[in-house]
């Protein structure tokens, strides 16, 4: 188990760092800001004592102020009155604090909003990386809850909670060295206290720690459950389960606030606690110090400065409560976010070889193997796909077509040298040249919520209007363009829902089209496309990928029965592979999925 880091700062430092310069401009501005307000209590004292007429404690700040006096006097070129003098001294201070005071405020808090934004892009960059599989057992509204809630958590800390936090450190050192100065015994037993407080807040913060990580946790569920009704909308309404999706949003809001309620019992506790130690700490000074003013110990003035030191002196203990809680939101979604950052992408360049650039297009599957756990999907598989080759691949409902076709683009990973392209492991061909040159249909489409111009130009430039309309062409697309009011500047809603089934299929078509791919995969890409249709949009494949390899997976026949090969899986291993006549001939699975199907299709037509 590593080491815990005595820096409470430790788990922002990656971030923290680029803007070390900034951190130190505001950490002089906070400098400078709360010297000034150090120096108003000696002021006080100076007035005080004047208005009373006591003469002024001999040492380092009586020097300071009436060095400031005789430079005033010398400008002036003559003597300045006592309260006259205080007072502008006062107001100056006053003026020089509020611009101190607003230039750490200004880049404290600009900095929080750079961190940020860094924090936010490398989130998304790496959720970018990771595989399908992370996304397969992490709900998407967890993902969303650290990208929003968590982020703001630890915005809030690293702005506003970073900034009070050197403002106490500051003052309370700033403080407590003026008040020793000034009478040793009396800040003695206004510090008594502070031990006791040290130990409320370290037992208080670590309960903030734990329950408001629970929150955070929670916050995810309630944010997957509502993130799948408004994704699964059309069966909610179609099952008649509003009711139902409502009473079990519900219970989880319930938990969620109680959660809340337990969080806010324990930051309850903060404030009045602070308070609390501040009026003891002043009750203390008020009966002991006013003795010693009146024994002639302390002059008035001291008293008073004394006493405003004492006041300054509880803003580091109210705000010691304020950080500490922010501190522990802060760190506990760090933690949160930093877990998905540390998820190492299984799937990534691992002494790829960077002079591969181009693919001619041949794949060979050599003894793969590959199971989802201890679940086996394919055995033994031995194939070899020629460049340029049309191979339609067939089989029941389960027996691993997709899974093949996954690992080509390796959305999936199979073992060391299982699947080859052009003769080579894929592991060692870079990422980006593997996937750049492979156009992928897979069965759910997925379209953005953006124009169909810009749907079916994703991965290329939406500027291409001839590109765009001649994949449209082929993806027999462009019928259906022709007759929408704006074309293809439609926007086609949320997952495409204001198209048919068809024509989100032939628009992930031509996108994949577009591309003009090396290797073209469509995984029941025309299952929603009506026959002729489909011999159409075929026909133009045709003359598409000559020279191109094409793998078609399907369920009906008519869509592979012209593929320079057929492969049928059967349970996860290669059954028979031929052409269609050769496969029919033969009178085995693939026979028998032809004789089922035109049955089917004799019975449409009665």
């Amino acid at each position: 188990m590593p080491a815990r880091s005595l820096n409470p700062l430790a788990p922002f430092i990656r971030y923290l760092r680029p803007y070390r310069l900034t951190i130190a401009a505001g950490f002089f501005c906070i400098l400078g800001a709360q010297g000034l307000n150090v120096l108003g209590p000696l002021v006080m004292e100076r007035t005080v004592d004047a208005i009373t007429g006591q003469q002024p404690r001999p040492g380092w700040a009586t020097d300071l102020v009436l060095g400031i006096r005789g430079r005033a006097e010398a400008t002036l070129g003559g003597r300045v009155g006592d309260i006259s003098f205080y007072a502008a001294l006062f107001l100056c201070l006053a003026l020089s604090q509020g611009a101190l005071r607003f230039g750490m405020r200004r880049i404290i808090n600009g900095m929080s909003r750079y961190v940020e934004y860094d924090i936010r892009n490398d989130y998304f960059a790496h959720l970018l990386k990771l595989p399908l599989a992370y996304f397969q057992k992490t709900p998407t509204g967890d993902l969303m809850a650290r990208a929003t809630n968590d982020l703001e958590a630890v915005r809030m800390f690293l702005g506003m909670g970073l900034m009070f936090m050197m403002e106490a450190v500051i003052i309370f050192s700033a403080s407590l060295y003026v008040m020793l100065t000034i009478h040793v015994p009396l800040t003695v037993f206004a510090l008594l206290p502070l031990p006791l407080l040290s130990f409320l807040v370290n037992r208080l913060a670590s309960r903030v720690h734990h329950r408001f990580r629970e929150i955070q946790e929670h916050f995810s569920l309630i944010s997957a459950r509502v993130q799948e009704n408004l994704a699964g909308m059309r069966v909610v309404k179609a099952y008649v389960q509003e009711e139902q999706e409502q009473a079990d949003f519900r219970r989880l809001n319930d938990v969620n606030l109680e959660k809340n309620r337990a969080l806010i019992v324990v930051r309850s506790f903060f404030f009045p606690l602070m308070f609390a130690m501040g009026g003891t700490c002043i009750a203390i000074i008020l009966w002991l110090g006013g003795r010693e003013v009146i024994r002639g110990e302390i002059t008035l003035g001291q008293f008073v400065a004394f006493n405003a030191y004492l006041t300054m002196l509880i803003f580091p203990m109210i705000a010691l409560g304020w950080v500490t809680d922010l501190y522990q939101r802060g760190t506990a979604s760090m933690k949160r976010i930093n877990a998905v950052l540390e998820t190492e992408p299984e799937i990534r360049d691992r002494g790829a070889d960077r002079e591969i650039q181009a693919l001619r297009g041949e794949i060979e599957f050599r003894d793969l193997t590959f199971a989802y756990g201890d679940r086996p999907v394919l055995q033994d598989i031995d194939l070899k796909i020629p460049a340029g080759t049309v191979v339609g691949l067939v089989g029941r409902v389960g027996c691993g077509k997709t899974t093949l076709a996954r690992l080509i683009p390796r959305l999936i990973e199979a073992g060391e040298g299982q699947v080859r392209i052009d003769g080579v492991p894929i592991g060692r061909i870079p990422l980006n040249v593997l996937r750049r040159n492979i156009g992928y249909v897979p069965q759910e489409t997925f379209l953005f919520s953006d124009t169909l111009r810009e749907n079916v130009a994703f991965g290329g430039s939406p500027e291409e209007n001839e590109a765009v309309q001649w994949a449209s062409d082929v993806a027999q697309l462009s019928k259906d363009v022709a007759v929408f009011p704006e074309g293809f500047e439609t926007v086609v809603g949320e997952r495409g829902v204001t198209l048919s089934g068809g024509q989100r299929q032939r628009t992930a078509l031509a996108r994949a089209i577009l591309r003009r791919p090396q290797i073209l995969i469509l995984d029941d890409a025309l299952s929603s496309v009506d026959t002729h249709t489909e011999e159409e949009i075929l026909r133009g494949l045709r003359e598409v990928m000559k020279g191109r390899t094409c793998l078609v997976i399907a369920h009906r026949i008519s869509t592979v029965k012209d593929s320079d090969l057929i492969v049928v899986l059967d349970e996860g291993r290669i059954a028979e592979q031929g052409t269609h006549h050769a496969l029919v001939a033969r009178g085995g699975l693939y026979a028998e999925m032809v004789q089922r199907q035109t049955l089917m299709s004799d019975l449409e037509k009665m």
